[in-house]
């Protein structure tokens, strides 16, 4: 029986997982202005823009605005 109970956890587990990256990447390629490298770039990160620029495309093709 405690697998069945383990079986029965396991798609939603995996669906909660699938949700935390996805909202993950949609924040990295959405609305990521800097703070995501700040953590380790200090101030530099909101100048330099890094993963803004990496992903500018796609932030369009998604139809985010950034300018």
């Amino acid at each position: 029986m405690a697998q069945v109970l383990r079986r029965a956890q396991s798609p939603a587990r995996g669906a909660v997982l699938v949700a935390v990256l996805g909202l993950s990447l949609l924040y990295i390629v959405g609305l990521d202005q800097g703070w995501l490298l700040s953590v380790a770039q200090g101030s530099a990160a909101f100048d330099q823009n890094l993963i803004h620029e990496f992903v500018h495309d796609a932030r369009h093709t998604a139809a985010f605005p950034c300018h």
